[in-house]
């Protein structure tokens, strides 16, 4: 049996794929705030991720088989969308530790833990790692970080190990709704993310769930470390 560790299983694309690996008879381990998921293959842990004295205490659990195990970094949160000149010191810390610390921790963790196992870590990235959109300082930076992060680790050459930055593309999530509420002098293009939504250009949670569980059970298949979902067909 497969077992997984899930950070943000508590909904979108985090909770999508908890409940797709629960009824594929997996183990999985969530880490969220609160949850709404019962079954009897499944551990929560409540924790804020952006809390650092928080993230600092989680232990991970001990697993004496040989399956494999899998870790998706998977909670972030775009922040307050404004100029940075606006932001607060706080808001700038807890956007940075859920985005980029709390995977670093998470992904350093599980490493050492679980160094005989045969493991793969899906690190959730987006396609603001590689763009810069305006007023998104925190969200971009982080992203991109974490795509960094990523690389480095794979280059450390860690056994057993395949590690692999996800780029799921634009997924209708509570973030995305956060960003259609946002005002235009907050967010000069937010039509264009109100168009991708009257235009029913996104991808449902479910959808990415499967192809994340489609990599897996063809991770031989994939070579390059930087995967970008809407080119993967299921």
């Amino acid at each position: 049996m497969n077992i997984a560790l899930i950070t943000g299983s508590s909904k979108g694309i985090g909770e999508a794929i908890t409940k797709l690996l629960l009824n594929k008879k997996w183990i999985v381990y969530g880490f969220s705030r609160t949850n709404n998921i019962k079954h009897p293959n499944f551990y929560h842990t409540a924790v804020d991720l952006g809390d650092l004295t928080s993230l600092g205490g989680i232990i991970l659990p001990q697993i004496k088989t040989d399956n494999t195990i899998l870790l998706i970094n998977n909670a972030s949160k775009i922040g307050k969308i404004a100029r940075l000149d606006k932001k607060l010191d706080s808001e700038i810390s807890s956007e940075y530790n859920l985005n980029i610390i709390s995977p670093t921790i998470m992904c350093n963790k599980f490493l050492a833990k679980y160094r005989s196992h045969y493991k793969i870590i899906f690190n959730i990235s987006s396609g603001a790692a590689q763009y810069s959109i305006i007023n998104w300082s925190t969200y971009c930076s982080s992203k991109a970080a974490l795509e960094m992060l990523t690389n480095v680790i794979k280059n450390e050459n860690h056994t057993n190990l395949k590690i692999f930055s996800v780029s799921p593309g634009i997924v209708d999530t509570d973030m995305q709704k956060q960003i259609r509420r946002t005002s235009k002098t907050n967010f000069p293009i937010v039509e264009k993310f109100r168009d991708y939504y009257k235009k029913n250009e996104l991808e449902s949670p479910k959808n990415i769930a499967e192809k994340l569980y489609h990599i897996f059970i063809n991770i031989e298949c994939f070579k390059a470390n930087t995967l970008h979902l809407r080119e993967i067909k299921v």
